[in-house]
């Protein structure tokens, strides 16, 4: 006798991990396979880091493979969700992971170029991803997409605001794709971490930023980052069988960073 989801996490296929030679991306794929899936990750250039991450998910038993790509270029999503179904069968789980840098400071002074370039990494390439995903995934009978955002959509914190701006704009785009796709079996959550001892945390925390990144430490009631393993738990339990009956959500892992 059982008394929980008795099926398997995941069904035949594949995740597709885009960002996933990164912290949380690399982190997600390596869980995900551990847990029963197939996994294909994109990077944009760090092979060398993808190749390793292969090797994790086939140290498993599971099949991984890697592509690059770039999330700015339709094109390129296109090509990597075509190439993912024709390996696999069917993709049942798709995660949006990639970042860009960005600087901190006041809004006032935020760079239109830089700001830019969040846009178009984060917005358009989410866009993109969602928008090459969602035939296949309907194609399979339902599935899960996940994007990463920020718990500063809810709780101001200084210096954030050309980061958080597209992020804001990608959970206002979460909600709709649930509202529309659910119909279709496919279901659309964000996961909003707090400061994580990986990716770009790590490279802002050597620069300008370590101030406003303490600042936003001391206020977190945990009193430590978070580990990449914490979020990736997060992210892999959306997309199983055991989330099911969760969309349009934004599920914050943030130390109670935001309370």
């Amino acid at each position: 006798m059982t008394f929980g989801i008795g099926r398997p996490d995941f069904p035949e296929g594949c995740a597709v991990i885009f960002g996933g030679s990164g912290g949380l991306g690399s982190a997600t794929a390596r869980l995900m396979a551990e847990r029963g899936s197939n996994v294909v990750i994109t990077y944009s250039g760090r092979a060398e880091a993808a190749a390793e991450v292969v090797a994790d998910i086939e140290s498993t038993g599971q099949r991984g493979l890697a592509l690059q790509c770039t999330v700015e270029d339709r094109a390129s999503i296109d090509t990597v969700i075509n190439k993912a179904a024709a390996e696999f069968g069917r993709i049942h789980t798709v995660l949006s992971s990639q970042a860009a840098k960005y600087d901190t400071g006041p809004f006032a002074e935020a760079s239109v170029d830089g700001l830019r370039v969040k846009f178009e990494r984060d917005v358009i390439g989410f866009l993109n991803i969602a928008q090459a995903s969602i035939p296949e995934l309907r194609k399979g009978g339902g599935g899960s997409m996940i994007a990463m955002v920020s718990p500063v959509i809810k709780k101001f914190s200084s210096g954030y605001g050309l980061g958080v701006t597209p992020k804001a704009a990608v959970a206002t785009m979460v909600k709709y794709f649930a509202g529309e796709e659910g119909q279709h079996g496919i279901r659309v959550n964000c996961v909003a971490p707090g400061l994580i001892n990986a990716g770009l945390a790590l490279e802002l925390a050597k620069g300008p930023a370590k101030a406003i990144l303490d600042r936003a430490l001391s206020i977190t009631p945990l009193a430590r980052m978070g580990e990449a393993a914490e979020i990736s738990e997060t992210i892999a339990f959306l997309a199983s069988s055991k989330g099911g009956f969760i969309t349009g959500q934004m599920i914050i892992v943030d130390g109670g960073f935001s309370l």
